[in-house]
C-alpha cells in the first residue's frame, strides 16, 4: 500500500511539473502597461556609430562586427515587439495555445517572419517587400528582396543596431550595465510587451523579452537582443548577435518589423 502512495505521489509531482514547465510562457499577465504606445517610430536618416570594440566585455570576436559608422536612409521600425494578437490575425490561423494579445510571439521561424511581412503587406493594400518563389523546399537562399517596396520587412542588424543603441555607445542602451528590472532576462518566461521602461527612441524590449529576427547574411540568418532565457546578461549587448537557420522554432524567439521612408506610414496607437 505504502509502494502505490509513493507511486501516486511521484506521479502527481511530474504531471504538475510538466504542466508547469508547459504554462511557463503564459504566467505573466497579458495587459499593456503602458496604453498609448505608437505603433511604429521613424529614425531619421544619418550616420551613425554601431559595433562594439575589441576590449568590450565578453565580446564574441567571431560573430561581432567591430566599431563602424554607417548610412541610413531613414525607416520605421515597430515600437514593440510582434504579439501574438498582430501575428495570429495576419497569418489568419489559430494559435495553439490561448491568444494572449500583448506576449511577443515565439515559436516562428525566420521564415515565419518572412511570410508575415509579406501577408500584412498585402493585407494592407501595400507591395511584398519579399520575393518568395512558389517551390518545394523552399530555403533562405531563394528568397529576393523588392528594394522599392513601401510593405514590411525585418530590419537589417545594422538598423536593428542602431535602433537599439539609440545614439548611445556603451555596451548596453541602458549603460554599461542592464539592470533586472530594465529588462526580461533570466526568467521564466515571457512578458507582455512595453512592460519596461524604452530606450531614448522610444521603443521597447531591444533588449530581452525574446530575441529578434533580422535578415540574413550569405550563410545564416541572424537574430539580436537577448530573451527572457538568456542566463546570461550579455547576450543582451546592442552588438551581441546570434547566427542561426531559416526553420529554428523555439519559444524565445520572435521579431520586430520594419518599413522604409518610401512608405506612406499612417502611424496608430496599440490599446
Amino acid at each position: 500500500m505504502k509502494r502505490k502512495t509513493n507511486l501516486l505521489i511521484l506521479i502527481t509531482f511530474l504531471c504538475l511539473s510538466c504542466n508547469s514547465k508547459d504554462k511557463r510562457n503564459y504566467e505573466f499577465s497579458s495587459e499593456l502597461k503602458n496604453t498609448e504606445i505608437p505603433e511604429f517610430v521613424f529614425i531619421e536618416s544619418g550616420d551613425y556609430t554601431i559595433g562594439s570594440p575589441e576590449n568590450e566585455k565578453n565580446r564574441w570576436p567571431k560573430g561581432e562586427e567591430d566599431i563602424r559608422t554607417v548610412q541610413t536612409e531613414g525607416f520605421y521600425i515597430s515600437t514593440t515587439e510582434i504579439t501574438e494578437d498582430d501575428y495570429y490575425s495576419v497569418m489568419e490561423i489559430d494559435a495553439i495555445y490561448d491568444r494572449y494579445k500583448y506576449l511577443p510571439v515565439v515559436n516562428v521561424s525566420w521564415m515565419d517572419a518572412v511570410i508575415y511581412c509579406n501577408k500584412r503587406s498585402l493585407k494592407e493594400g501595400l507591395t511584398e517587400y519579399y520575393i518568395i518563389p512558389e517551390k518545394d523546399n523552399l530555403k533562405m537562399s531563394d528568397i529576393g528582396k523588392n528594394e522599392n517596396s513601401n510593405g514590411y520587412r525585418l530590419p537589417t542588424i545594422d538598423e536593428w543596431e542602431i535602433a537599439c543603441r539609440a545614439g548611445g555607445r556603451t555596451a548596453y542602451y541602458t549603460g554599461k550595465k542592464i539592470a533586472a528590472e530594465q529588462a526580461n532576462y533570466k526568467s521564466t518566461g515571457r512578458k507582455s510587451v512595453a512592460s519596461y521602461e524604452p530606450n531614448s527612441f522610444g521603443l521597447y524590449d531591444m533588449s530581452g523579452n525574446v530575441d529578434e529576427w533580422c535578415w540574413k547574411n550569405k550563410w545564416f540568418t541572424m537574430r539580436k537582443g537577448g530573451s527572457w532565457h538568456s542566463e546570461k546578461m550579455y547576450y543582451l549587448r546592442s552588438s551581441a548577435v546570434i547566427f542561426s537557420d531559416e526553420f529554428e522554432k523555439n519559444d524565445y524567439t520572435g521579431f520586430r518589423v520594419v518599413k522604409n521612408i518610401n512608405c506612406d506610414l499612417v502611424l496608430v496607437t496599440k490599446k
